[in-house]
């Protein structure tokens, strides 16, 4: 009977699987090595991306903010030109309306009374000092005080009959207070006196009479 020895080829096997399962443990860790790579590689990549999107996002908010402050500078101009506009508006109305004023005073001015003293206090009242004929004219002018564009809120603070030496013709010296709007009233509020009323109108109450010589 022939025998064989079997070991040797029990322990060739064992090696060769020994060295199949290395060879499959080193492909394992290089598989796993390579893929930790891509992956890390795509987070990086995605990373970057990421920054870059916050970076252009950044930039555009700074050019917005850039924007709106241009915006709120030609606004402050804007608002800056306007004043200065106004201002102008204000000092050609103080410039040109005066001399309207005083143009129109000279109209309604009745014939037979004058103007002795004519006083701006705080640039929004005048008081007028002065000598008529009559009680009459002095209504007359107050009439035409209120009908006026420039003149509104007319009070007659004081009237007094004077003569100059005994036989002389008897005068009435008289004070009105009138609020002043140079630039003129607006048409709405602008008063309407016995002068601009076309009958049917409701007439103002003249002035009381004036005193005796020698009541003063």
């Amino acid at each position: 009977m022939v025998r064989i020895n079997l070991l040797p080829v029990k322990v060739s096997k064992k090696k060769e699987a020994g060295k199949q399962q290395l060879i499959l443990f080193a492909v394992i860790l290089v598989g796993g090595l390579i893929l930790n790579y891509v992956w890390a590689h795509q987070r990086s990549g995605v990373h970057k991306d990421l920054r870059a999107q916050v970076e252009r996002k950044k930039a555009e908010i700074q050019q917005l903010e850039r924007i709106i402050g241009e915006v709120k500078d030609i606004r402050t101009q804007q608002d800056q030109l306007k004043q200065k506009l106004d201002v102008l508006d204000k000092l050609k109305a103080g410039r040109s309306g005066p001399v309207k004023m005083l143009d129109e005073l000279a109209t309604l001015t009745p014939k037979r009374l004058w103007l002795r003293k004519m006083e701006e206090k705080g640039g929004a009242n005048i008081t007028f000092e002065g000598t008529a004929a009559t009680i009459d004219d002095v209504s007359a002018f107050m009439a035409a005080l209120k009908a006026s564009k420039h003149f509104s809120k007319v009070e007659l603070k004081k009237t007094t009959a004077t003569q100059a030496k005994a036989g002389a013709i008897r005068l009435v010296d008289f004070t009105i207070l009138t609020a002043v709007a140079y630039g003129g009233l607006p048409a709405a509020s602008a008063p309407t006196g016995p002068a601009g009323a076309k009958g049917g109108g409701a007439k103002e109450a003249p002035p009381p009479p004036p005193a005796p010589p020698g009541t003063r």
